[in-house]
């Protein structure tokens, strides 16, 4: 009587707890920041810059070896896990930090009129459709198929970098070593311009630093930051 007393006890305990949610508002809206009117136009593909970019792509790709090719293709997954993997080690999966990714993909989410409604804006052809010189492969070029400024991968990775290395200092310059690298990677790919890549990166910044004023961000931010902690990584 006495056992099955405590593991009532311990079933209503369980219960009453409850499991680690983020906030249902979002982090972010265009009212807080018109990000669109913030970034600079993408340059024009028959200007300098234009011209530029896309001599920048040409010559990525010639340096292309199987091993980057494999890169390339692993970095096409925009998740939390595959970006900051590198950063935070092997043991960083979604089974093991669930809450982490809910985080950032909330943040992803919300930040996102900061992306979708600019590509729109400005419809400018991704580099493998304007030339013919770049030559990206057709599982790519399918996937990415919408306007390419500003880059959507970039964005996040970037967004990426900001958190966790604010979370973490310690790792801030590893956190942008690895953004820096997985935008290239997307340059290479030919789905996207480093001006593309830098408008990403700008968005980021925007958007990440007025979350930071937000309330409901910085409580999440710190739930976050204690499963992480919880996990082993500081």
């Amino acid at each position: 009587m006495r056992k099955f007393a405590l593991v009532s006890a311990a079933f209503l305990c369980l219960a009453a707890t409850p499991a680690l949610s983020l906030s249902d508002k979002p982090y972010i809206t265009q009212a807080d920041i018109d990000i669109a009117s913030l970034l600079p136009s993408p340059p024009v593909e028959t200007s300098p810059q234009g011209k530029l970019d896309l001599q920048t792509i040409i010559d990525l790709q010639k340096n292309m070896t199987p091993e980057r090719d494999k890169e390339i293709h692993a970095d096409l997954d925009q998740t939390v896990y595959q970006i900051a993997g590198p950063v935070f080690g092997p043991n960083f999966t979604k089974a093991n930090f669930p809450l982490t990714g809910d985080f950032i993909a909330k943040v992803v989410k919300d930040a996102g009129f900061g992306v979708g409604p600019v590509k729109q804006k400005y419809k400018k052809l991704r580099p493998f459709q304007y030339s013919k010189d770049v030559h990206t492969p057709e599982d790519i070029a399918k996937a990415a198929g919408g306007p390419t400024f500003p880059s959507g991968h970039s964005t996040t990775s970037f967004e990426v970098a900001l958190i966790f290395g604010t979370m973490f200092p310690a790792k801030r310059d590893a956190f942008y070593e690895r953004a820096y690298a997985y935008t290239i990677h997307r340059v290479t790919s030919g789905a996207a311009y480093p001006s593309d890549a830098e408008g990403g990166h700008m968005t980021a910044t925007l958007a990440v630093s007025q979350m930071m004023k937000n309330p409901e961000f910085r409580a999440d931010f710190e739930a976050v930051k204690a499963e992480l902690n919880k996990g082993g990584i500081n």
